[in-house]
């Protein structure tokens, strides 16, 4: 018997040297030892499992395309700011809170363009121009670092696209899109011109005029301070919002 156990303990020497030496390693390694004992009868598994692999790194969060859009006629149907907007892209969402009393407009709404560009674009056209008859203001709905490069992307686009853009003031409420159309005409291709109107839809007495850049530099030089239907225009580079042109400023 002590013979038995002596022999049964070199076999199991024997084996756990060898599930060490070079050629027996391996990631999963099964020891049998068998004897006329029960107990040494069963198989005794060892297992290595290779860890699991780590989580991907949550992607930087989507591209929130909501615009607000402020100033808006109490009048104004969704299908209006649809018609609007869509222009510039596909609109998935419009949401227009209504008045409880009148079921109205409350004046304002938020419209949810496909990406990013398109919500630029949207901005950048629909701002400051009419829907039902109103001025209306449209911006972005969250933080600026959130659409910056989409508006980056666009305002490269719409500069090569739309050359300068140029302010008119002291502009006469009865001078038409067509008469200021025809006036910088004369300088260049004419590529977009916007006369902006108040709350009732009257002329605000000034607009915006879409050029290259060299027609738009040589209308600055001609118009500025010429004639118009009895007024003096006061003609430079559009600037951005909240940004002033100093007294003599010039074409750059």
């Amino acid at each position: 018997m002590n013979l038995d156990r002596a022999f049964i303990l070199l076999l199991a020497s024997v084996s756990a040297v060898s599930g060490f030496a070079p050629g027996f390693a391996s990631s999963r390694q099964t020891s049998r030892v068998v004897t006329g004992s029960t107990l040494f009868s069963e198989e005794a598994a060892v297992s290595v499992e290779a860890p699991a692999a780590a989580p991907a790194a949550d992607e930087t969060p989507a591209f929130d395309t909501q615009i607000y859009v402020g100033n808006i006629s109490f009048d104004t149907a969704e299908s209006d700011l649809r018609a609007a907007f869509q222009k510039h892209g596909t609109v998935t969402k419009i949401s227009l809170p209504l008045n409880r009393e009148t079921m109205k407009s409350r004046g304002f709404a938020f419209v949810t363009m496909s990406n990013a560009e398109e919500t630029a674009a949207a901005i950048a056209a629909v701002n400051e121009s009419e829907i039902s008859g109103r001025t209306v203001y449209a911006s972005e709905s969250l933080p600026k670092e959130k659409v910056a490069e989409g508006k980056k992307k666009y305002q490269a686009k719409k500069q090569r696209d739309d050359g300068a853009k140029i302010y008119v003031g002291n502009l006469n409420f009865a001078t038409t899109q067509e008469d200021l159309t025809a006036a910088f005409a004369a300088y260049g291709t004419v590529k977009d011109c916007f006369l902006p109107t108040d709350y009732d839809g009257n002329k605000r007495g000034f607009a915006f005029v879409s050029m290259d850049e060299e027609g738009a530099a040589k209308a600055i030089e001609e118009l500025n301070g010429a004639n118009l239907d009895g007024r003096t225009l006061t003609v430079n580079k559009s600037l951005p919002k909240g940004q002033k042109a100093s007294p003599k400023r010039k074409w750059d």
